[in-house]
């Protein structure tokens, strides 16, 4: 006891460890997904709202100075009234480089006037952009754009964004460019991560307490399974004590048949002695010329209750078809049958009328449907008939746990398939039909 005692406590100890652990890889998973998307939203954001200022950029740009200076190629005054245009957006918007770019045959952008920051070397006219060849080509097909994070030759991280712009005759004359330093996005993310921390907290109280309901049903679902256990064992039980009074019963009657014989043997009365073996024969076969099914749960149960009723001098016959009736579980059939045939046999044994002793057993399948029945003598009075599936109701007089609750045990095993119980009682006959 005290080993099983603690198997369970080292069982639980590695339910709780592996919960922990399982809870914080959740967790890095979903801060490393929350960090992300966090950051992918917020580069998202951040770009088109200076997409936008190119654009403004792009309007307010005089065109033709700027083709006059792409005839020339040189730092004259066009290129220099250029430059202070973009110079004072590049004051406004806190952005690292404002650029604009020429597009020619290759994938490759060229800078051609630029507005950087005091202390860093100028860009040459034409000196070559680090912009991908994607957003190259999206420019080129008139596209806005905007980069991944870009890793600059100053030690610089960077996102890129940029509106081509055209002529009067639609003819792209360039690319607006604005480079915003990477800081602003780690500093956007990390403002919502902040802002998100209690939704975060939350997710964590809430998978802890997804742990906690999960041992709780774990150790609810054990418990139903051990008082399931249980019934099923004061079931079995009961069968094997009905069984051994059955098999002491056969025996008793089997050796007053021999005595019969043997008297009828001695007697010299041949043909009695041989009509009186072939009744015994008709009569041991029965069961085995009307059983025909292929489940063996209820091939078991079906002999015993024969060979219990056949002791109380009650005739059992059965109405089966070839089915192993997979859709119900095998503890389910025995719970279903066990129960009938206990309240019929002991019904059918209790009555007095002038009906036939007998029980009728079916177990058929009807198109996609199971059919359970049992038909038996009885006598029930109105009060009995409403009461018969009552909760712990029995006509018996003997009212023990078990056989007071049989047909609410039927009645809650139907419920879980989602099946029908009819009932009905008429000259003396007891049928109920389960229907699955």
């Amino acid at each position: 006891m005290k080993l099983n005692s603690f198997y369970s406590k080292k069982r639980i100890v590695y339910f709780i460890v592996v919960s922990c652990i399982v809870l914080s890889a959740l967790m890095s998973v979903k801060l490393f997904i929350s960090y992300y998307s966090t950051g992918k939203s917020a580069q998202i954001t951040l770009a088109k709202q200076y997409i936008e200022i190119a654009k403004s950029i792009a309007v307010g740009l005089d065109k033709d100075v700027y083709q006059k200076f792409l005839l020339s190629k040189q730092e004259d005054e066009n290129h220099k009234q250029t430059k202070r245009y973009i110079e004072q957006y590049h004051d406004r918007i806190n952005a690292l480089y404002v650029y604009i770019l020429m597009l020619d045959d290759t994938d490759i952008s060229k800078v051609m006037v630029s507005a950087i920051p005091a202390g860093v070397e100028e860009m040459t006219i034409g000196m070559p952009c680090t912009v991908p060849v994607t957003q190259v080509r999206q420019a080129k097909n008139g596209e806005s754009y905007f980069t991944d994070i870009i890793k600059g030759g100053h030690n610089d991280s960077y996102l890129s964004v940029g509106v081509p712009f055209y002529s009067d005759d639609g003819k792209i004359l360039g690319v607006i460019a604005i480079d915003i330093d990477a800081k602003e996005l780690e500093q956007i993310s990390h403002q919502v991560l902040k802002s998100s921390f209690f939704i975060f907290v939350i997710d964590i109280l809430f998978a802890i307490l997804l742990l906690i309901v999960a041992f709780i049903l774990n150790k609810w679902y054990k418990f139903r399974s051990k008082q399931d256990l249980k019934e099923s064992e004061k079931m079995y039980i009961s069968e094997l004590e009905r069984v051994i009074d059955a098999i002491k019963s056969s025996r008793h009657d089997m050796m007053n048949h021999l005595q019969v014989l043997n008297g009828l043997m001695d007697m010299q009365l041949h043909e009695k002695a041989n009509g009186y073996l072939k009744q015994l024969t008709m009569e041991t076969r029965i069961v085995e010329m009307s059983l025909c099914i292929k489940n063996p749960i209820l091939i078991v149960l079906f002999r015993s209750k024969w060979e219990f009723a056949q002791s109380k001098s009650i005739q059992m016959y059965f109405e089966t078809d070839q089915n192993e009736y997979t859709r119900v579980d095998s503890m389910d059939l025995a719970r279903i049958y066990s129960n009938l045939l206990d309240n019929a046999i002991e019904a059918t044994e209790a009555y007095l009328g002038d009906q036939p002793k007998q029980i009728r057993v079916i177990c058929k399948t009807i198109g996609e449907k199971y059919v359970f029945a049992v038909e038996n003598t009885a006598q029930l009075t109105a009060n009995e008939q409403k009461r018969l599936f009552q909760n712990g109701y029995t006509t018996k007089k003997n009212r023990d746990a078990l056989r007071g609750n049989g047909l609410m045990i039927i009645k809650r095993t139907v419920e879980i398939y989602k099946g029908d119980i009819y009932f009905q009682y008429e000259k003396d006959k007891v049928f109920i039909r389960i229907t699955l």
